[in-house]
């Protein structure tokens, strides 16, 4: 979308309704997407800053939310170099829960609208529409007019004129839905592996009990993640229980978190990717909060790859968990401010090289 030859046509409140998933390369399930469309000779819609936040499953909780998502967008776009007052358009994005309309879920959604146009509006935010995206229909909850612009279809892509269309046109498809995304890494029970997972964990803190046991155990883990590199390098989907459960449990430490990071040379990503989202998914509960790292991990190697979309949705669910684990609120913030991720690699690099020097 940034060339004369590939300018997509936004005319009408259909087509904006449509571009949210290529514009962001996704679709954001349970969230708020901000977008300042692009201004100035030559720009176009899609040039503008764009955020997504959370949208958390009870709708007590929906006000602060949205304040919060507010107040960082702003920011966000400041940083951007991109002023708000020149107008945000905001999408709502939830999927009705068993029970639900799509009509009752846009209802549901409709004072979110209120909300987040006061919360920019205190920082000189000015909204151009909001968008309620419910079950592939539309609402533009700006209109006041009963009946008009209440769920829609969004256009088939047999309109030569819908987006869906040009973009066909232009060999390009919408993005995935962030529930597909996150299957990559959601974790799933299986209570044998937990019972083994709850032992290695207990066995673990008792060898940790001094510090001599400490850094045995370091050194352990360091060992068990150059084995399994290795496997999943030939070929390995999977590893022994008890090889998993003692990886989850070591890689608590922060030493073997920056042992992991060191994997991510570009012959190691796939391989490392497949290892960290593999152990993510074995952190079912009660063993959420293992996953912190590991999710982390995962996200360095998927920002590696330039995968942002995967980065920052197992960093949120890393931060949502844990929002005090500061390598994930690190390499969050890095994905945001567009830093190279081989400068922390360098870091992981030459501490697993001092590592193995014995320094």
């Amino acid at each position: 979308m940034t060339t004369p030859d590939e300018t997509i046509q936004v005319t009408n409140l259909p087509n904006l309704a449509q571009i949210l998933p290529y514009l962001l390369g996704h679709y954001p399930d349970d969230s708020i997407a901000f977008h300042c469309p692009g201004t100035g000779t030559g720009s176009n819609f899609a040039d503008g800053p764009t955020m997504t936040c959370p949208l958390p499953e009870d709708p007590a909780q929906w006000q602060e939310s949205a304040k919060a998502a507010a107040y960082n967008f702003i920011h966000y776009a400041h940083s951007r170099g991109h002023n708000p007052d020149q107008g945000v358009i905001i999408y709502l994005c939830r999927e009705p829960r068993p029970g639900q309309t799509p009509w009752d879920t846009a209802t549901l959604l409709a004072p979110l609208t209120d909300w987040l146009a006061d919360a920019l509006h205190e920082h000189r935010g000015n909204v151009l529409q909001t968008i309620g995206l419910v079950a592939n229909r539309w609402w533009a909850f700006e209109c006041r007019t009963e009946g008009c612009c209440e769920g829609e279809p969004l256009p088939s892509a047999d309109d030569p004129t819908s987006v869906a269309a040009q973009m066909a046109r232009l060999g390009r498809t919408p993005g995935p839905r962030t529930s597909e995304i996150i299957k990559e890494f959601q974790p799933s029970a299986d209570r044998d592996f937990l019972e083994v997972l709850g032992t290695m964990a207990f066995n673990h803190s008792k060898m940790c009990a001094t510090r001599l046991g400490q850094d045995a155990a370091l050194d352990t883990t360091h060992e068990h993640i150059e084995t399994a590199m290795r496997r999943f390098h030939d070929g390995a989907t999977e590893l022994r229980r008890e090889l998993t459960a003692r990886l989850v449990v070591g890689l608590q430490d922060d030493g073997a978190v920056e042992g992991g990071m060191a994997f991510a040379e570009d012959h190691d990503l796939p391989h490392a990717r497949r290892l960290w989202a593999y152990l993510a998914r074995h952190c079912a509960a009660p063993y959420t909060q293992e996953a912190v790292p590991v999710l982390t991990l995962l996200a360095f190697v998927a920002w590696r790859q330039d995968d942002l979309i995967t980065a920052r949705l197992a960093l949120r669910q890393a931060i949502t968990t844990d929002p005090d684990y500061e390598l994930a609120t690190g390499i969050h913030l890095a994905t945001i401010d567009g830093e190279d991720p081989r400068e922390l690699l360098a870091i992981a690099r030459q501490a697993r090289a001092e590592r193995l020097a014995g320094i």
